[in-house]
């Protein structure tokens, strides 16, 4: 395969953590890349970090909430690359918070961050998909999507729903040959995590899953050979009990 012909992948939410160690791990292993996010100038130094790497990359600008930066950034990689092979939903927002602390703005700020903008990401992605008959659409949920967490009534709701959201998804359009796989990671030692409960200096002593854990696990989802497909991963640490 030549590098014109490797595969496209989307990226939201990647101007840090896990997106940012994603979108290194994609580029290294051959995939070009889109990045997409709200903070400009770590994008551009992302693109960077991927073109260093040997592959071609680009960014879209946009808050993930809304409708339009999901079609914008789906249309924008289509006019880059003629293709689109991998969407990473990877856009989130946590809270700690009780749940009669938790004003409903909050509430929403976090479903529209983590549940409308995979929803309306996926939603643009899958016709492309669809026409190439090959797709691979990756929902980052969370252990929390697994288990419920006190005082943080709001983060489990969006979680729990990405889940089910890929189900459906696995159901629908594994037959047009596009793959849904959940992805369920522990805590991770980056800047989602700060400001919530953790420090900067415990997260960084933590022992939680980094970037670069995540990067890898999800290039080995997308790296299943054609007859099977990694339908939900639970990916902890081995220095923090599961």
């Amino acid at each position: 395969m030549t590098h014109q012909d490797s595969k496209v992948a989307l990226i939201t939410g990647a101007s840090s953590g896990f997106g940012w160690g994603t979108a290194l791990a994609m580029a290294q292993a051959g995939y070009r890349i889109v990045v997409t996010a709200r903070r400009e100038a770590r994008l551009q130094q992302l693109v960077t970090e991927c073109q260093k790497l040997g592959t071609s990359a680009a960014y879209y600008v946009g808050d993930a909430r809304k409708t339009a930066t999901a079609q914008g950034a789906v249309a924008f990689t289509l006019e880059q690359f003629g293709r689109l092979d991998i969407l990473v939903n990877n856009a989130g927002i946590g809270r700690v918070q009780k749940l009669v602390d938790t004003p409903m703005t909050d509430f929403d700020l976090v479903m529209d961050t983590n549940v409308r903008s995979a929803f309306a990401f996926t939603k643009f992605a899958v016709p492309q998909m669809i026409k190439q008959h090959s797709g691979q659409l990756i929902l980052v949920s969370s252990v929390t999507g697994i288990k419920g967490h006190a005082e943080e009534a709001a983060y489990t709701c969006s979680k729990f729903a990405l889940r089910g959201l890929g189900q459906a998804l696995d159901h629908e359009l594994l037959p047009q040959g596009i793959r849904t796989c959940v992805f369920c990671p522990h805590a991770g030692a980056t800047e989602f995590e700060v400001g919530h409960g953790r420090t900067s200096a415990e997260v960084a002593q933590s022992g939680f899953l980094t970037p670069e854990d995540v990067g890898a696990a999800l290039v080995s989802v997308c790296e299943q050979p054609e007859h099977s497909r990694i339908v939900e991963l639970r990916l902890a640490s081995n220095n923090v009990p599961y």
